[in-house]
């Protein structure tokens, strides 16, 4: 483990080097910030080193401020990674891919055609909820799965996570960023970072972006992990890469550029070990092989299992935490990470720099999360 001097201080100090710590670091050196990004095992190699990718928005009946700022993450992400991109020469696996969802029941078919017209009232155009009788694709998503017809909706994208993880690692580093990993932190007090060697980093503003494991480092945060288990397969066929995700009742299918094709996700709350597959995940798959006849003999390349942040009232936490000046907080993003990671990172860094982030729900401030209730 490295040794870092008190006198190696930075404006920012980011405690994780996943999806949110990295969108974190590079946007702070964009700003013209010294930073240092610590990572207590490599870069990514938490839930954002995952197999699936789907960025999906959330119905949209019943608009709030959360929705608003989910949606905001999606439209803007596709140019925040075109930058990332053309700054690295490295591809993420993007796409607008759209999503398709069989309907298998009455209500649910009902509960559909009112989202067809929210999405008018609250997506902007061109991007729509639909509903259909007849499958796009009958080898992607046979009829007799359609019982009562399927949802669209053509504001779902998806990324390959480890490219894109990829490619924001070697931004941060062509922005000469100090890249810390194997790099342990136990406290953080008053500006100084202490690390599990004793080493200790001075900054003016330190923002945790540990995903799960930030609950464990700071007393007052509350959360938990929830285990994810996944799977990539390498189809006996070739498969369309700007097939839509296919999501139905928790499975995931999910084309991605390089001809894999990601299944996924179980969501566990009480796990004994993060990084085991199991008998959930075979479900899982066989549920996928069964609705998408795409998958038939297919290959399983890899088992994953991983653990997701989820904060206590499912919303994230983004901001300083009560009482602490000099320590912020960007974490809890659940299934959502990938979409919202930009911009909780730039929602951070703006309270770090004493500014007001307009745009982020105040139920996501842990000023009005972690308070202690009265009586």
């Amino acid at each position: 483990m490295p040794s870092v001097s008190i006198a190696s201080s930075r404006d920012i100090a980011i405690i994780g080097g996943g999806i949110v710590g990295l969108w974190t670091a590079f946007l702070a050196a964009r700003q013209g910030l010294s930073v240092t990004l610590l990572e207590k095992r490599t870069i990514g190699a938490g839930a954002s080193g995952g197999l699936l990718g789907a960025l999906m928005p959330h119905q949209p009946t019943g608009w709030n401020a959360k929705k608003q700022f989910q949606l905001d993450g999606l439209l803007s992400l596709e140019a925040e990674i075109e930058a990332i991109e053309s700054l690295t020469g490295m591809r993420a696996g993007y796409r607008r891919c759209g999503r398709l969802m069989p309907i298998r029941h009455a209500e649910k078919r009902r509960l559909s055609e009112q989202w067809v017209q929210a999405s008018q009232e609250s997506w902007p155009a061109p991007f729509r909820w639909q509903v259909t009788d007849q499958t796009p694709d009958p080898g992607w998503l046979p009829q007799d799965q359609m019982q009562h017809g399927a949802n669209i909706d053509s504001l779902s994208a998806r990324v390959d996570p480890r490219a894109l993880v990829a490619a924001l690692h070697k931004a941060v580093a062509l922005s000469g960023i100090q890249i810390l990993e194997n790099t342990e932190v136990s406290s953080v007090e008053n500006g100084a970072i202490t690390l599990t060697d004793g080493s200790v980093l001075a900054a003016g503003r330190s923002i945790l972006t540990a995903g799960w494991e930030s609950f464990g480092l700071i007393d007052s945060l509350s959360g938990r992990g929830v285990k994810g288990q996944a799977a990539l397969l390498r189809p006996a066929r070739p498969v369309d890469p700007s097939a839509p995700i296919l999501y139905d009742n928790g499975t995931y299918v999910i084309a991605h550029e390089n001809g894999l094709v990601a299944i996924g996700s179980t969501s566990e709350n009480e796990f004994d070990d993060t990084a085991s597959t199991d008998e959930k995940l075979e479900a899982v798959i066989a549920h996928a092989m069964e609705i998408c006849p795409a998958l038939e003999n297919a290959e399983i390349i890899e088992r994953w299992a991983g653990i997701r942040p989820r904060a206590d009232g499912r919303e994230p936490l983004v901001g300083p935490l009560p009482g602490r000046d000099d320590l912020l907080v960007a974490t809890g993003g659940f299934k959502i990470s990938f979409a919202i990671a930009h911009l909780m990172a730039r929602a951070a860094l703006m309270q770090a720099c004493s500014k007001t982030p307009n745009f982020l729900p105040d139920l996501f401030l842990p000023e009005n999360r972690l308070k202690p209730r009265s009586g």
